[in-house]
């Protein structure tokens, strides 16, 4: 098991914990940026299927079940 041999600075460990931190917060953004362009459905990298509206909205929604390569 590898063992660090000198004392760590408090300059490098500040520089990897705010390199953490910043990955943490890119992801976080990322991750609500795409949250909220799927609630605006405004996003064009999704499909959205159809609302079931009709008693027969089955029939009308389409990428879902085992006929969805139609």
């Amino acid at each position: 098991m590898a063992v660090p041999k000198r004392r760590q600075s408090n300059a490098q460990s500040g520089m990897r914990s705010a390199t953490w931190k910043r990955k943490v917060l890119d992801a976080a953004r990322n991750a609500l940026s795409l949250g909220k362009s799927l609630t605006t459905r405004k996003s064009k990298g999704f499909y959205y299927p159809p609302a079931p509206v009709s008693e027969n909205w089955d029939t009308e929604a389409k990428g879902f079940g085992p006929d969805a390569a139609e």
